[in-house]
């Protein structure tokens, strides 16, 4: 499907979690060196491209690639993001696409954030995390180049054995990469030819078994009207094509049995192949009974995995007053009451969702039984709520921010985890209990969820940006800490810092009913794209068990 998309798996989360370790290990950043930039349209004008190679890729520094299409870029080292917004005075070849309004990158992140002129976000991912250096973010060349053609009327390549960037325009009739299609009868099923103006070589096939075939083109446009337009002739009852941020779909209605279909590229040429199969009489049989098997237990894997049970946490409660405020407002009373109004949303508008509270009142529930509660109820998704806080009183520092389980990176975040922690020492027994949480082990724990990282990282992602946009709070970023509360919780998770009670304007908006609305209005809208983009996942999983 789309290249860019996040894919869950274990598979990827090992590789995930070898590269943090890596990471964490070694120097990162090799010397500095520079790409020459060669400008197809204006060869006259210089330019550069500073370069580094880690673990055999190579990374481009985001904002020298920014100025060769003229593009404005804005760095927060605090929460560690670079944000790329279209220059007003932008002349060609470097013209953004009139719905380019924003791209944004964060560090140690390989998902980056789209946001077109509708205000629709479309994430992609990077095969490799975006890299901050001492002076620039860094980008992997080689995955990050092809968005460009994408958001720009611009082709870009790279010549890795001369070290030089070569852009120019692309001459495209009307932005499409193709514009038609064609239907050529065969005597053993049909080929549909596809001719493309470009190379496209990210594209993917799915045939249904009611007769539906789906061939989906990434990182492609179309003229879709004109497509629609094409009259079906043998196989093909219908065609239908959709134009979307990421891709093309062709999707075509067949008529009778058919045993295989495939879409490959020409070989010497940029046409697009879909090749369609009718069955002989042994594959007749053996697509039955592969249809029987598939029926016999699909919807059940399928329902197993649907995010049909949401845990909420209200951090702290009973004798665990949690932070307290500059005019002592008590933490474990806004968690409450952000976690009421966020459940009371789910369960008005997200039909089929059951909430789970750890707790629904003021009492106090142990670090270690929150997860029990997760688990023992089939979540699928643990949001755990807090505010933050530090010992000075009152203090300028205000914002949000979103928390993954793993060691934490900073010493704020150490001291943040550090104090959420302590509550365990009001626990029975707790030394036992906690034993094997210890630094030096911690990180095994961490990686026992390992088949939920990407998930949660998708979450979190979202969640921080949905803040971002809903309350007038500073995003603070999304971060990493070892919180015990997340340990127990086997599903995808986060803990999200609302704002720091020992800052005036941020207690004020935790402790008015309209702030606790706004923040549970953010939690709900995240929630809601969150589980849109988790059953497009989903509903791909099912599709691949079926072919």
């Amino acid at each position: 499907m789309d290249r860019y998309r996040p894919i869950p798996g274990i598979t990827y989360c090992l590789l995930w979690w070898s590269a943090l370790l890596t990471f964490s290990s070694f120097p990162i950043f090799a010397q500095e060196q520079s790409l020459k930039v060669e400008f197809e349209n204006e060869p006259s004008r210089n330019a550069k491209v500073r370069i580094l190679k880690r673990e055999g890729t190579l990374y481009g520094s985001l904002p020298d690639i920014a100025t060769l299409f003229r593009l404005s870029a804005f760095e927060n080292r605090e929460t560690r993001k670079l944000e790329l917004k279209p220059s007003v005075e932008a002349t060609p070849p470097a013209t953004a696409s009139q719905s380019a309004i924003r791209l944004v990158v964060s560090e140690g992140n390989p998902f980056l954030v789209f946001t077109d002129r509708s205000r629709q976000r479309t994430t992609y991912q990077l095969p490799t995390s975006v890299l901050l250096g001492e002076k620039t973010f860094f980008v992997p060349l080689n995955s990050f180049l092809p968005l460009l053609t994408r958001l720009f009327n611009t082709t870009v390549t790279f010549d890795a054995q001369t070290h030089v960037l070569r852009v120019s325009v692309t001459k495209q009739p009307a932005g499409f990469d193709f514009a038609t299609l064609t239907l050529q009868q065969k005597s053993n099923g049909m080929l549909i030819r596809i001719p493309a103006i470009r190379s496209l070589t990210e594209f993917e096939t799915w045939l249904r078994q009611d007769g539906w075939l789906y061939v989906t083109i990434a990182d492609a446009k179309a003229d879709v009207d004109a497509i629609n337009k094409i009259k079906p002739a043998g196989l093909v009852r219908q065609i239908v094509a959709i134009q979307s941020p990421a891709s093309v779909q062709l999707t075509f209605k067949l008529n009778g049995k058919i045993a295989a279909a495939e879409v490959v590229r020409q070989e010497g040429s940029n046409e697009i192949l879909v090749s369609i199969r009718t069955p002989g009489a042994e594959e007749k049989q053996l697509l039955e009974k592969k249809r029987r098997e598939i029926q016999s237990g699909i919807e059940e894997q399928r329902k197993r995995w649907e995010l049909d049970v949401i845990v909420i946490d209200a951090g702290h409660g009973g004798q665990d007053y949690g932070a307290l405020g500059v005019t002592r407002v008590k933490e474990k009373d806004i968690t409450l009451a952000i976690s009421l109004k966020l459940g009371k949303l789910i369960e008005k508008k997200i039909k089929g969702v059951k909430v789970v509270y750890t707790r629904k009142d003021d009492r106090f529930i142990e670090l270690y039984r929150r997860g029990q509660i997760a688990n023992e109820a089939d979540g699928k998704l643990f949001i755990s709520i807090h505010c933050n806080s530090l010992k000075r009183k009152p203090s300028p520092t205000r914002g949000f921010e979103v928390y993954l389980l793993r060691p934490g990176r900073t010493g704020e975040a150490v001291a943040i985890a550090e104090r959420e922690n302590a509550v365990i020492e009001m626990e029975e027994g707790f030394e036992s209990r906690y034993q094997k949480l210890t630094d030096e082990n911690f990180i095994l724990v961490a990686m026992a969820q390992t088949a939920h990282v990407k998930a949660s990282e998708m979450f979190a992602d979202i969640l921080q940006q949905e803040m971002e946009d809903q309350i007038s709070i500073p995003n603070r970023g999304v971060k990493q800490a070892g919180f015990y509360v997340l340990v127990g919780a086997s599903m995808p998770n986060v803990l999200v810092e609302t704002a720091y009670l020992s800052n005036r304007e941020d207690e004020r908006f935790l402790n008015s009913d309209a702030g606790q609305q706004k923040i549970a209005v953010a939690l709900f809208s995240a929630i809601k794209q969150y589980k849109e983009e988790y059953e497009k996942l989903l509903m791909e999983g099912k599709e691949i068990g079926e072919r």
